[in-house]
């Protein structure tokens, strides 16, 4: 990353943040922006589940033992994405949040 950072930014940074170190700052901020996208595939995820009425995993064995429309199909990679990047989300949070521990 830069070594130098623009003097607004610096000044946004001590006003915002008083008394915190940059690492302790950019850990906070990954960890906000990781929840937010947690919420939103979580969301999503319900979608789904409210659209087909069942959990993913149920819909992924009828969706494999069939042939799907092109809508349905499309359904199932994007659930399957949202899935996915949730899981991915809850690990991101955590290790963002270990991080975060050895701050305080």
């Amino acid at each position: 990353m830069a070594e130098t950072i623009n003097l607004a930014v610096q000044t946004s940074l001590k006003r915002l943040f008083p008394g915190r170190s940059l690492e302790e700052v950019l850990t906070t901020l990954l960890l906000e922006r990781a929840q937010r996208e947690l919420i939103k595939y979580q969301s999503q995820v319900h979608h789904f589940q409210t659209k087909y009425n069942q959990d993913f995993a149920t819909f992924r064995e009828k969706i494999l033992s069939s042939d799907p429309g092109p809508e349905t199909e499309q359904d199932y990679f994007d659930w399957e994405l949202a899935e996915t990047r949730c899981e991915e989300m809850r690990d991101e949070i955590a290790q963002l949040q270990a991080t975060k521990a050895t701050f305080e």
